[in-house]
């Protein structure tokens, strides 16, 4: 039994906490190869991986390749280099604090209520421009649509979705 012949289970964490997978992967020293071509995994995702103990391995994809030519018997696969740790999005404690004729109040979440400030001002700067309401319409559209990134998400917290209804 060679080594390509000693795949596991790999379950991918996206940044916003859902899990995909599982595909079948090897795990080889600095390189984890995850053999489905189809696989959803891009730089930031955690690979996680059952051990014996019942465990997750947890590393998080620095650089994540997809090569089509096969390798010996290894077919169209990707090559992700990691880095070891992190911790479940699933584990962050979810904060509900509501403050009413306070400014400038900042709880948790890594301060991001000045971002949040600065985005709501934004919103109320194109309500107040001489601009065509299809206009305001559109850059309005386009902040959500900025705000709402999966990327962006994740730097900033969930609560960006609530900066534009």
């Amino acid at each position: 039994m060679g080594l390509f012949d000693k795949k596991e289970d790999a379950r991918i964490e996206k940044s916003g906490g859902e899990v995909v997978g599982p595909y079948k992967a090897l795990f080889a020293g600095e390189t984890i190869i995850i053999t489905d071509p189809k696989a959803d995994i891009e730089e930031g995702d955690t690979i996680l991986r059952k051990l014996p103990n019942g465990n997750d391995e947890r590393s998080i994809v620095t650089s994540a390749t997809f090569y089509n030519q096969g390798v010996g018997s290894i077919g169209p696969h990707y090559q992700v280099k990691f880095r070891k740790g992190g911790e479940s999005n699933m584990q962050k404690p979810t904060q509900h604090i509501n403050i009413t004729g306070a400014q400038s109040v900042q709880i948790g979440d890594y301060n991001t209520q000045n971002i949040i400030n600065s985005f709501e001002a934004l919103v109320k700067q194109i309500e107040a421009s001489s601009a065509s309401s299809a206009d305001k319409q559109e850059a309005k559209s386009r902040l959500k649509a900025f705000l709402s990134h999966p990327l962006v998400v994740s730097v900033l917290g969930a609560v960006t979705g609530t900066v534009i209804g």
